[in-house]
């Protein structure tokens, strides 16, 4: 090894946001994990697909611009659009609590139960807006079964 270390900081979330990406793009073309791998020029799993798709392994250029071939894109394009989500989403989400309370999604449940624990202690009035920063984001991820770019992806929907 080099000695030059990776920031964990950012890593994690880097590889999520790269991962969600490369997820949407099979899912839009309509292609299982099966059908991808079938197409590479290089042998890859379904598990290692899986793995780049979920954040958990890291993804090598090469085999980044073989998937982006399959895919019907570039490495640039998407490397482009993850830099472009990980400055634009940043690490907070602004939502109010009544919105988080309505959502009927299965995997918002206990962040439901939460809110709605928050609401009932609130005296009447208008609907607070609560801030999700970073750790809380994937605190709140992590108990939803989430990765925090679903969970945003999910907040946001709400919001919109």
């Amino acid at each position: 090894m080099s000695g030059v270390s990776v920031d964990p900081d950012f890593d994690q979330p880097f590889r999520e946001v790269l991962g969600e990406h490369l997820r949407r793009l099979r899912r839009a073309r309509k292609l299982s994990r099966e059908q991808v791998c079938a197409r590479l020029h290089n042998d890859m799993s379904i598990g290692t697909l899986g793995s780049y798709e979920s954040g958990a392994r890291r993804l090598t250029v090469s085999r980044l611009v073989e998937l982006c071939e399959v895919l019907g894109t570039t490495a640039h394009e998407v490397l482009a659009d993850v830099h472009r989500d990980l400055r634009k989403v940043g690490p907070r989400i602004r939502v109010r609590l009544k919105v988080i309370t309505r959502a009927r999604n299965p995997e918002l449940r206990p962040l439901r139960a939460w809110a709605e624990a928050k609401v009932a202690l609130l005296p009447p009035g208008p609907d607070p807006e609560i801030e999700l920063d970073e750790p809380a984001l994937r605190e709140a991820a992590t108990l939803c079964g989430l990765s925090p770019v679903e969970l945003l992806c999910l907040l946001q929907e709400k919001r919109g």
